[in-house]
């Protein structure tokens, strides 16, 4: 599954809403961690990011 998700300001932090499809999928509940590993946007395209580049 590949999908683009929208960053928005929760209080003082950033967050992300994830698909219900992909909640079920992992069988995710609140207060679960997740680990998020950065992409080599080049390679699949996805060069915009919405934001200032590094």
């Amino acid at each position: 599954m590949k999908t683009t998700l929208k960053v928005f300001k929760w209080d003082d932090d950033l967050a992300v809403e994830l698909p219900q499809e992909l909640v079920d999928r992992l069988s995710l509940k609140e207060g679960d961690e997740i680990e998020i590993v950065e992409a080599d946007n080049e390679s699949d395209g996805q060069r915009d990011r919405g934001g200032p580049q590094p």
